[in-house]
């Protein structure tokens, strides 16, 4: 039996899942059911849309708040929030926004939010939202610089932020005429030099009293909102190019929330439970794990940022159920000292996104408890981080692939971008998702955004991959694929080969500047035996890859720490690619090989 093979139980099991989660939805997915769908016409394309979805997030939002009132909701180290007392926060922050002649903020104004993962940028987000602002998570490991330009290019009136990060924009407040809420005012350590408008309690006592002294403003605000008034402006990670502002709608962050929603009647759980180790500024921990919890009554544990050992403790001691990362946190915790199986009991499901899931990796979270439920999904900001998924048995039985496409409200076409035409089952083309969660357009980016949606609505992702008996699979970036002398190599493919040496810990496969041939396999590599080599290394793939796709010894850079990583916890292709690059070109030219 290989590690890809099935168990009878397993296949038993897989069986009665799908037949149970069928018959769960299949009630409310018929006409006048909770999850009926119909079709309008969005931006000019026709799609497919629940019809029981409010056209205003704040009308969503409160239907789930005040169902699940007495429930904790954000757990931060001490602070303990229930999601009575966060609706009560939102509409209070929501008041003092909209009514305080200080933030004079309008429909449709946008209201940056700057801060590590605290409890008080969900409560912004919601406030913001649900008033009928916009949005701006703002990438929290950013510099003055990078902070300057999207805050710009947002037009942000107002700056909700923490001490280090209003600190880091304080060059520009006055500038750009911001008006600054600070939060976690008693941070110790850190003293604000920014200045300061109001403080986030102060804004939330006078919020309160707003609220009690006119509560038919919180209704009034929300009556006055349509489906597709923009809603979140979330910048890009940058990987490759400029960051760009994705701009999403009140009706695509409330569809990403009702596929939660539909989720959570699939797949019932008692009690769920949610590690929250992503930055919020990123589309994975904002939508999967933050915003579908709120229809899911599901409680959220948040970090502060990541550490696998932390990461055992708090599994343990909140029973978290579920658990969702970029692979390397899956990889973190598996080979940490701590690790135990036992301190992973209340587990039943784990999800990787935002990168390639190694099928090495799958094969080990498997051995290390089999009744946790791994799988992955593939989606992007544009696309409120939702594609494809692939859990249970098909996770198993096909680990290269991130899945399926989310069934009833994402579409997926896998197109030749030479012809513009979809291509035949297991084809090579980009990656192109439509649905009514995709975004409205890039901010500020009129050709862009009609260079990345096509005229029948759908997103074209920059990705290469096919698609065989429904499964997708990701063979790589566009702008990543290595072209050695005319042959295409998949990045994943070699990755996937190195990563599978018990000494490889991480692995990030590049191109490399070539004078003969174009390019060739480059590729950095975290290991934990310091006598492998690289002739070692290039000799282990060898008997996977094909020798032209095979990283030569020379080509090949170890590291005995881990490999340099993005803000979000993604292995930082790019900027590898562009440091050993700059390696290469200073060899003699004899030794370019």
């Amino acid at each position: 039996m290989t590690d890809t093979d099935l168990t009878l139980s397993e296949k038993l099991y897989d069986y009665y899942d799908k037949a149970r989660t069928i018959a769960s939805v299949a009630l409310h997915v018929l006409p006048y059911g909770k999850f009926s769908f119909g079709t309008e016409t969005v931006r000019g394309v026709p799609l497919r849309v629940f019809k029981t979805l409010p056209p205003a997030l704040g009308t969503y939002y409160a239907t789930f708040f005040e169902q699940h009132r007495d429930k904790e909701w954000l757990v931060y180290e001490e602070d303990r929030l229930t999601f009575g007392q966060v609706q009560s926060q939102y509409e209070a922050v929501g008041a003092e926004l909209f009514e305080n002649p200080v933030f004079n903020v309008r429909p449709g104004d946008r209201v940056g939010i700057c801060m590590r993962n605290y409890p008080e940028l969900l409560v912004s987000f919601l406030a913001i939202t649900a008033a009928g602002g916009v949005a701006i998570p703002l990438n929290a490991m950013w510099g003055t610089e990078e902070l300057h330009y999207a805050i710009k290019d947002a037009d942000c009136s107002v700056l909700i932020g923490d001490p280090e990060r209003l600190n880091l924009c304080q060059p520009f407040l006055t500038q750009l005429g911001l008006k600054t809420i600070l939060v976690r005012s008693r941070q110790v350590n850190v003293v604000v030099t920014a200045r300061v408008d109001a403080l986030w309690e102060d804004v939330l006592v006078a919020g309160a009293a707003r609220v009690r002294a006119a509560p038919e403003n919180v209704v009034a605000r929300t009556s006055q909102i349509s489906a597709d008034d923009e809603a979140m402006i979330m910048y890009t990670s940058g990987s490759t190019g400029f960051p760009k502002g994705v701009v999403h709608t009140q009706r695509s962050v409330g569809t990403a929330m009702k596929i939660g929603e539909l989720q959570s009647i699939a797949m019932p759980s008692v009690d769920p439970v949610a590690l929250m180790a992503v930055p919020l500024f990123h589309i994975t921990a904002l939508c999967p794990v933050g915003l579908m919890s709120i229809p899911q009554g599901s409680k959220i544990i948040m970090m502060r940022k990541w550490d696998a050992g932390k990461g055992l403790k708090v599994i343990e001691e909140e029973s978290v159920t579920n658990f969702t990362g970029v692979p390397t946190m899956m990889i973190d915790l598996m080979k940490h000292p701590d690790f135990d199986p036992a301190k992973l009991s209340s587990l039943k499901n784990v999800m990787a996104g935002g990168a390639p899931v190694p099928p090495s990796q799958v094969s080990a979270m498997r051995k290390k408890s089999k009744k946790i439920s791994s799988g992955q999904g593939y989606g992007l900001t544009e696309t409120m981080a939702l594609g494809t998924v692939n859990r249970g048995a098909d996770y198993i039985s096909h680990p290269t692939s991130c899945g399926k496409p989310i069934p009833l409200m994402v579409d997926i076409a896998i197109i030749d971008p030479a012809t513009k035409q979809k291509v035949l089952d297991g084809e090579r083309g980009e990656v192109c998702i439509k649905g009514a969660m995709i975004m409205k357009g890039y901010n500020n980016l009129p050709q862009k955004t009609e260079e990345a949606i096509d005229e029948n609505g759908y997103f074209h992702s920059g990705d290469i991959g096919k698609m065989e008996g429904g499964f997708v699979y990701i063979l790589d970036r566009m702008k990543d694929l290595i072209i050695r002398g005319g042959e295409n190599i998949d990045c994943s493919e070699v990755e996937a080969a190195i990563v599978s040496h018990p000494a490889v810990r991480e692995c990030s496969v590049f191109g490399l500047p070539d004078e003969r041939l174009g390019e060739v396999v480059g590729a950095a590599i975290w290991i934990t035996d310091e006598t492998v080599t690289g002739e070692e290394l290039n000799a282990y793939a060898g008997k996977a890859l094909a020798k032209f796709k095979v990283p030569l010894p020379v080509n090949i850079f170890l590291h005995r720490n881990e490999l340099p990583k993005g803000a979000t916890g993604k292995l930082d292709k790019k900027g590898m690619r562009e440091t050993y690059g700059k390696v290469v070109e200073q060899r003699p030219k004899r030794s370019r090989l």
